[in-house]
């Protein structure tokens, strides 16, 4: 059976941009512990004034300032098989991909998108994400045969996001990546971005919405923890499926699954335990789907159900990890969950084939087997642009 890992990262940290002087000179400075506060609890902040927000060093607990190069790694942390940044060469990581039995990986360098997410001047953020995206392909030129590059993009300029998902298509790329983020006044599912998912299948690409990239919305109030920062850090990571569950909401009834059935969004590290419900929720036929709720919501456009959308257009995929086991999901929605290891970040594994071979030991071999990477191959199939010939592994 084909082995794909849907979510690996290829993370050079700000080594990149030796490869862009000139760039690094227009940018502002970038304080890692910042942007960090920012995407751990930068939710749950979002409307409080900035000057009433902690301090990074009360905000961050030892782990997070280590990975922020603030402190040192915590001897008891556990972090176990891989690492935050490093393991960005691509013989290296083709030797581990034989080494695990994975035929091909999507691989992210979301270095620019991070640089880029917080910039006032979109052009200078185009200019970034242009410029990490020729680094991960030019890092991984040569061995786009194993290791496919993952194409960054600015929504703002609708024609700028196609023309570059083109370049890097030619370059290897089969995904893009995506956010919940409304660019200012126009959500994902506005007729304004119909250029970009019909650029999706005419070039055979994915559309790929990875953690940190789907903010939530919070009342200001819920920040008010009485200075309990393990509290504020909780409920700044309690709603990550809040704002998928809208987009997938507005995608779905919105008709662009409909409008584009060759479309796939497969959704990253945004957790498991949501799915089924927000897909039942969409099914309710008294409440939601005609003909029951037509009194309520008015008539139900499609042919398809909601869920019937999501097992043809939407894959999903889980950490490595126990408290995101797939096995319930894949009793469901077994078309719809794909593997990944999100190696070579610190929650994901630099085992995952064997952690899975154990993990789903009890499930039926064609289910397995279309986690593991049937139903992400299926994807490009459905496109009419299948992935090139899984290559012979070693070992």
């Amino acid at each position: 059976m084909p082995v794909i890992d849907a979510d690996s990262h290829f993370e050079p940290g700000p080594a990149w941009l030796d490869t862009a002087p000139d760039l690094r000179e227009r940018l502002p400075d970038f304080d890692t512990a910042e942007v960090t506060t920012k995407i751990v609890a930068g939710d749950i902040l979002a409307n409080v004034p900035r000057d009433e927000w902690p301090a990074w060093e009360e905000l961050l607990p030892p782990g997070i300032l280590a990975i922020a190069g603030k402190a040192e790694k915590p001897d008891d942390y556990g972090y176990e098989g891989s690492s935050m940044h490093g393991a960005t060469d691509p013989a290296s990581r083709v030797a581990w991909l034989d080494d695990n039995g994975i035929d091909l990986e999507n691989v992210i360098c979301l270095e620019g998108m991070i640089n880029a997410r917080f910039l006032d001047d979109r052009a200078l953020a185009r200019d970034v994400i242009t410029a990490c995206n020729s680094w991960l392909a030019d890092a991984v030129d040569g061995y786009t045969d194993r290791l496919l590059p993952v194409t960054c993009l600015d929504f703002s300029d609708v024609g700028a996001a196609v023309r570059e998902m083109a370049r890097m298509r030619e370059r290897g790329s089969r995904a893009f990546l995506i956010g919940t983020i409304p660019v200012p006044g126009v959500p994902v599912m506005h007729p304004r971005f119909e250029p970009i998912w019909s650029a999706a299948t005419d070039l055979g690409m994915i559309a790929l919405l990875h953690v940190g990239y789907q903010p939530a919305s919070f009342d200001p109030a819920w920040a008010n923890t009485a200075g309990d920062m393990m509290l504020l850090r909780q409920l700044g990571v309690s709603q990550g499926h809040q704002s998928v569950e809208l987009m997938l909401n507005g995608l779905i009834f919105g008709g662009t699954f409909h409008r584009h059935p060759a479309l796939t969004v497969l959704i990253a590290e945004c957790g498991l335990y949501w799915f089924a419900g927000a897909l039942d929720h969409m099914d309710s036929r008294d409440a939601r789907v005609q003909p029951e709720a037509r009194l309520y919501m008015g008539e139900y456009p499609f042919d398809l159900s909601p869920s019937e959308f999501a097992r043809r257009n939407v894959r999903i995929t889980p950490l490595p990890r126990r408290h995101q086991s797939p096995v319930a999901l894949l009793e469901q929605y077994p078309e719809c969950v794909v593997f990944s290891s999100d190696f070579n970040h610190n929650e994901g594994s630099g085992t995952p084939t064997g952690y899975y071979r154990d993990l789903l030991a009890g499930v039926d071999e064609p289910v397995v087997a279309g986690f593991m990477g049937s139903n992400l191959a299926a994807c490009y199939e459905r496109m009419g642009d299948p992935l090139p010939g899984l290559p012979t592994r070693r070992g």
